[in-house]
């Protein structure tokens, strides 16, 4: 990609911009004086039949989710305006405070106790997975704070919570906020050692609280408040979790649909349905090369493009292929070779090859360069008898191996083979034990014309 002068890194294509695979082949798009060219799958194919049912995938995934999160959020927004706000995320329970209107009812965790003891400011229960978590708290006017013990490093660890019945709640959320109406002050004690501290603990049947709950609220941000409430009992502990509707809309939309809309976006990208493109402008004298479904980044322009004077060159490469074992089997190589015709098109920045049209069943495929000169309204160079036959004169190009110039290759594919131990054309041999056959003679591409 170019802006103005500068050309954005890592943006220029690869030579050949588009490799036609054998089993592959070229579709032509004429609009507004432009011709755009694509590959495309020469009838039906397991891989052409799983690529569609990965689309289909992606796109269900994209189009259910996008649908019911609609829905929800459109019931979330309008659900100030209702009876019964909450109704559509649960229960329906929810309180009403001044500031911050309704909160609404969102879980209720429940833990099972046992072997419930107390002392003076000291509880501790045995907790459904085993093991005793313990307490110190103490009181001051309607603030309790409530300390768990942690015998492993002789510490506590604190927090400031109101006390009070849900049924005379204050009619303002922010008098139970953790930044606000909760003062941050605690007694002396909380900085000493827990060990420095004697308990006789004995079994009790009554709670530490009575039928008191501790409170607390954050509302840090406007629509994101929560509130908790905690309740010790003998035999539970239970937390009850109030929160604003549109937070509860927010986590409703993002956790069901958000994922399996992200998983169908990466399924659809992964499914080849981002097609290269190649558009001939002749009236600009410029080629772009484009994804269909991409960003700015995905193009790329060749200007000042010399449309009577394409090249067709033959060429051919062999690539290497590593393949790693496993613990039943060593690791090997292999080679695949691949001929065919390079056609390059000349621009004001120099050459640059457009298409590596690969020989399907050892033969060159001349249908396919008819079919693309014909689209672009321009002579064949297989029509310009005079080029062949000074081109025929000279040694044939298919005698020798040229570097690749294909991106999809590895970075050790430049590897040459021995030329007595070639393989043939998009066959792959092992490395370590090739058996010796006699080459099958091959005519030349300037030889069929």
């Amino acid at each position: 990609m170019q802006i103005g002068g500068f050309l954005i890194p890592f943006t220029k294509p690869a030579s050949p911009v588009v490799w036609v695979r054998p089993y592959q082949g070229l579709t032509f798009d004429s609009k507004d004086g432009k011709v755009i060219v694509k590959t495309s799958s020469e009838g039906t194919s397991i891989e052409s039949i799983f690529r569609i049912l990965k689309i289909a995938a992606g796109v269900l995934l994209l189009v259910i989710p996008l649908i019911l999160g609609s829905q929800v959020l459109a019931t979330t927004l309008s659900s100030d305006a209702s009876d019964d706000p909450c109704n559509f995320f649960g229960s329906g329970e929810y309180i009403e405070f001044e500031d911050v209107e309704i909160m609404c009812f969102e879980n209720k965790d429940v833990w099972s106790l046992d072997s419930f003891e107390t002392a003076d400011d000291h509880f501790r229960y045995r907790t459904e997975w085993g093991g005793f978590e313990e307490y110190r708290w103490s009181q001051s006017g309607n603030v309790v704070t409530l300390c768990q013990v942690d015998s492993t490093y002789d510490e506590y660890y604190c927090n400031n919570m109101i006390r009070g019945q849900p049924s005379s709640l204050n009619a303002n959320l922010s008098y139970y906020s953790s930044y606000d109406g909760i003062t941050n002050d605690m007694p002396s004690w909380v900085s000493d050692r827990p060990s420095s501290v004697s308990v006789d603990y004995q079994s009790s049947t009554t709670a530490p609280f009575g039928t008191d709950r501790l409170m607390q609220a954050w509302d840090d941000a406007p629509g994101w408040e929560v509130l908790e409430v905690h309740e010790y009992k003998v035999n539970s502990m239970d937390t009850t979790i109030y929160s604003a509707p549109i937070e509860r809309g927010m986590i409703e939309i993002l956790i069901p649909y958000m994922l399996p809309m992200a998983a169908g976006v990466f399924i659809l990208l992964s499914s080849g349905i981002r097609v290269l493109l190649l558009e001939f402008d002749q009236q600009q004298s410029k080629i772009q090369r484009r994804l269909n479904i991409g960003s700015p980044l995905s193009r790329y322009d060749w200007n000042n493009v010399d449309f009577q004077n394409f090249a067709l060159d033959e060429h051919s490469f062999t690539l290497t292929h590593h393949h790693s074992g496993d613990e039943h089997t060593s690791s090997s190589t292999s080679y695949s070779h691949h001929s065919g015709l390079n056609l390059t098109c000349s621009y004001e920045g120099g050459t640059h090859v457009l298409f590596f049209i690969e020989d399907k069943n050892n033969r060159t495929r001349l249908d396919l360069i008819e079919n693309l000169f014909k689209a672009l309204g321009l002579e064949s160079p297989l029509e310009q008898q005079s080029t062949f036959n000074s081109v025929a004169s000279q040694p044939s190009s298919m005698n020798e191996i040229r570097p690749p110039l294909v991106s999809q290759m590895p970075a050790d594919s430049s590897e040459e083979m021995p030329s007595m131990d070639r393989p043939e054309a998009n066959e792959e041999m092992p490395l370590d034990g090739p058996e010796t056959s006699e080459k099958q003679p091959h005519s030349g591409f300037w030889d069929q014309v």
